[in-house]
């Protein structure tokens, strides 16, 4: 392709602008080939300018091969970031699949363990024929022990 057919290919993607610019002691020119992707292109890679720094003549024998160089990879790259585009998006999808899935069934089991019946410990008989009250005291301790599952056992009384 021509070095314009190389530009309107590359145009075709994205707006260019070209920055030329000239050294007169070197002999040496930079050409800047700056793309400004469209708005529905949010990739920063694709935003990466091609500057050039050659003679004439070199830029006359390689321009067009750096144009479509260029082209090339910034293609490939608008291809790579759609790819990752829809992957991400893919597992989105199926991340909210899957929180949907675990919150509902979450739900179920909570409700089956509210309506299950607790199961408690049954009361040791207390003496009424005690002595004493502190043997009473005793006696009652072991029973709210057993009874409440999380109440200290006071052994002093």
């Amino acid at each position: 392709m021509t070095m314009f057919e190389e530009l309107h290919a590359l145009a075709t993607g994205a707006t260019l602008t070209m920055i030329v610019s000239a050294d007169e002691k070197t002999g040496r020119m930079t050409v800047h080939v700056i793309p400004k992707p469209r708005k529905d292109v949010d990739e920063p890679a694709l935003t990466k300018a091609l500057s050039l720094t050659a003679t004439p003549q070199e830029f006359d024998a390689g321009f067009v091969e750096a144009l479509r160089g260029y082209r090339e990879v910034r293609h490939s790259l608008a291809e790579q970031a759609e790819a990752t585009k829809e992957v991400l998006e893919a597992a989105k999808q199926a991340s909210v699949k899957k929180a949907g899935d675990a919150a509902s069934k979450a739900g179920k089991p909570a409700a089956a363990a509210s309506s299950a019946p607790v199961a408690t410990a049954p009361a040791m008989p207390v003496s009424s024929t005690t002595e004493d009250d502190e043997t009473e005291d005793q006696a009652q301790a072991p029973a709210a022990a057993i009874a409440g599952g999380s109440a200290a056992l006071d052994l002093f009384g």
